[in-house]
């Protein structure tokens, strides 16, 4: 399912991932762990398509994240810890654009799902604006 092959970026002259290789197979769990700076969130950026890799590469079910993006990412969810959202779309909204973005089919469907997954259908309708994030 997810492949990574020695997955390296390097921010001008500091390197957060080095080398980094392994692969989740179709049902695996993997965790990421490791102090702050680690390059735990670089990572995934990189798998999500987020952050371009300084070299290595990523595959997500198959479809190689360099030459086939848009396939690759249709296939990966990714939430952010620091989600950057439009204040003046709704829940669903944001959804629906995702959806579009990379042609989810039943996409209806699958959104009722999510919602429902994440204990949001009754903010479906509400503005990203509205939610306040909690320090723990």
């Amino acid at each position: 399912m997810i492949q990574v092959e020695s997955l390296v970026k390097v921010y001008r002259d500091v390197t957060a991932v080095d080398g980094l290789t392994f692969a989740v197979a179709p049902g695996g769990v993997l965790g990421l762990v490791g102090p702050n700076g680690a390059g735990k969130t670089t990572t995934l950026r990189c798998m999500a398509g987020i952050l371009p890799p300084t070299s290595g590469r990523l595959r997500i079910a198959g479809f190689d994240l360099e030459t086939e993006p848009v396939e690759a990412k249709r296939r990966l969810a990714f939430m952010p810890d620091e989600p950057r959202l439009f204040e003046y779309l709704t829940v669903a909204d944001h959804l629906a654009l995702s959806a579009r973005l990379y042609q989810v089919a039943g996409a209806a469907e699958k959104t009722r799902t999510l919602l429902e997954e994440l204990e949001l259908s009754a903010r479906a309708r509400a503005l990203t604006s509205s939610f306040r994030c909690r320090r723990r």
